[in-house]
């Protein structure tokens, strides 16, 4: 079996649960193909140990005068369906996905719409790219219950994926933060790991942690290099003469991310969920920095919103409904600390571990790879 995975953004570190299923399918012995593009601010993929994975990367346009980085993919796909044609290709993004429903009006294939993010119900062709999907990857049942109701699909199509890296649990202690960025030891290191902007209320989240607790240092480690950012610029001129705010920005791969959120003693995902609306409500299993805290054993400070109500359904974490209420929060994990870090790995370990979604994926497209050549 041949599966060839399409994707615009030039991050595929930054979709843990993509990259997971990549690694699930190849353990597999399936052929993976990863077409995709590649920029200086992310570092490129590496399956360096996995000779059944061919990657095909291209460079993202800097000139005008520059073939445009959807074109270049279109004809990468194009080679690919031409030379090598797969058994399934899976859109891993929406420029992806539409790339892929171009040519597949001209040219037949099994199709696998990835729903990276919620799509803009008010965009009919991105509606349409989902809706003519053989299957559709998402990240739980609050998407799947999104998508069903602005998407004109069936239940039997949708297959989950929580937003999980490929790594096991990690269960020993690290000082990899206090080592790389100079922390005493004693401090309480609270971690934001992911991304930076407006809609993570970082700078909110700055201003607050300016007022806590002298003992209590708030760290930022961003999976991408930031330092021209204006938010990240604006942040820091906010907070340059506190001394318990750091940044980790250097991006780490996932072997070494799992050491460095170890090495927290609490995370925090927060949301604006004024600028992301519906996406923030129902985030669910699509938090990627949530999966990597429960995985390290790390309780979770969140933004109250139903569809992460299962952390303290599990008691690995607390809702907050602004950034103001986070030092408090804090003391509650404190109060009972070793509760909530059994409550993280149970937590991940029933609801987020990527395994038995993997299984099931891999044997629905296997047993539709043995009917379409039983057809043949």
């Amino acid at each position: 079996m041949k599966v060839t995975i399409l994707l615009r953004v030039p991050f595929l570190d930054k979709i843990p649960n993509l990259k997971t299923l990549v690694i699930a399918l190849a353990n597999k012995g399936v052929e993976i193909e990863i077409i995709s593009s590649i920029d200086e601010k992310y570092p490129n993929p590496d399956f360096a140990d996995y000779p059944n994975i061919k990657l095909t990367l291209v460079k993202m346009r800097k000139k005008k005068i520059e073939m445009p980085t959807s074109l270049k993919l279109l004809f990468s796909v194009l080679r690919s369906i031409i030379f090598s044609k797969s058994d399934y290709y899976i859109g891993g993004d929406d420029v992806a996905c539409k790339i892929l429903c171009l040519i597949r009006s001209r040219i037949s294939f099994k199709y696998i719409n990835f729903v990276l993010e919620y799509p803009n119900i008010d965009n009919k062709k991105e509606i349409r790219n989902i809706e003519v999907a053989d299957y559709i990857i998402t990240h739980d049942h609050w998407h799947s219950i999104f998508l069903r109701k602005y998407c004109n699909i069936q239940e039997n199509q949708i297959m989950y994926l929580p937003n999980a890296s490929y790594t096991d649990t990690h269960e020993m202690r690290s000082d990899y933060l206090s080592r790389r960025l100079n922390i005493d030891s004693n401090k309480i290191i609270v971690l934001h790991s992911g991304g930076l902007g407006n809609w993570f209320c970082c700078k909110e989240l700055a201003c607050s942690a300016k007022k806590w607790r002298h003992n209590y240092v708030l760290v930022f480690h961003t999976s991408h290099i930031v330092e021209t950012n204006p938010y990240y610029i604006d942040i820091k001129k906010e907070v340059e003469n506190c001394d318990n705010i750091f940044f980790s920005t250097n991006p780490v791969p996932n072997e070494e991310l799992d050491e460095l959120v170890s090495s927290a003693k609490i995370g925090i995902a927060t949301y604006s969920i004024e600028d992301l609306g519906y996406r923030a409500e129902n985030m669910g299993l699509a938090a990627g920095k949530i999966g990597n805290y429960l995985k390290c054993g790390v309780p979770v400070i969140a933004t109250r919103v139903h569809s992460l109500s299962y952390l303290e359904k599990y008691k690995c974490g607390v809702l907050v409904d602004n950034t103001e209420q986070i030092e408090d929060a804090i003391k509650t994990i404190l109060n009972d600390y070793n509760a909530y870090v059994e409550g993280a790995y149970k937590c991940y370990n029933e609801l987020w571990h990527p395994k038995k979604y993997c299984e099931k994926i891999f044997d629905i497209l296997k047993e539709g790879y043995s009917s379409s050549n039983h057809l043949k």
